[in-house]
């Protein structure tokens, strides 16, 4: 059952399934929308330089306890670049693995890139081939 929230004499549904599928929250307040953006940025950021992973978690802390939506961002967003850091160790114990080992950066970098926009929409996303640690 969808709870309505309102806003200036409009009924707003709280979420709601949108046609390809993906869970949409239309009153998430833009800070926490920003900030979940943000999460998806910095892991992006941190596949591309190697260095700026850690903004992510930081952020993804200092909301998850003000909004459900930037916990849900922060966690998916983490747990990605947990999983591509090592899908990308694992794939260099091999010999073909060696030369393949820069798609999981390049995935993480696309797909952060994507996620981030998505987040701006206020739609929840999930990243393929994560596993769930956080």
């Amino acid at each position: 059952m969808i709870t309505p929230v309102t806003h200036e004499d409009q009924q707003v549904p709280f979420r709601q399934v949108l046609p390809h599928g993906r869970l949409h929250e239309p009153g998430v307040p833009e800070a926490d929308v920003r900030l979940a953006s943000l999460c998806h940025v910095f892991i992006a950021l941190g596949g591309a330089s190697g260095v700026l992973f850690i903004v992510a978690p930081i952020l993804w802390l200092s909301g998850r306890s003000r909004s459900a939506f930037v916990d849900d961002h922060g966690r998916e967003a983490c747990n990605f670049a947990i999983s591509m850091t090592l899908w990308s160790m694992l794939l260099m114990l091999s010999v073909v693995g060696i030369v393949l080992a820069w798609i999981p950066w390049v995935l993480m970098i696309v797909l952060s890139i994507r996620s981030a926009v998505i987040a701006t929409n206020r739609e929840y996303v999930r990243y393929p081939m994560t596993l769930r640690f956080l």
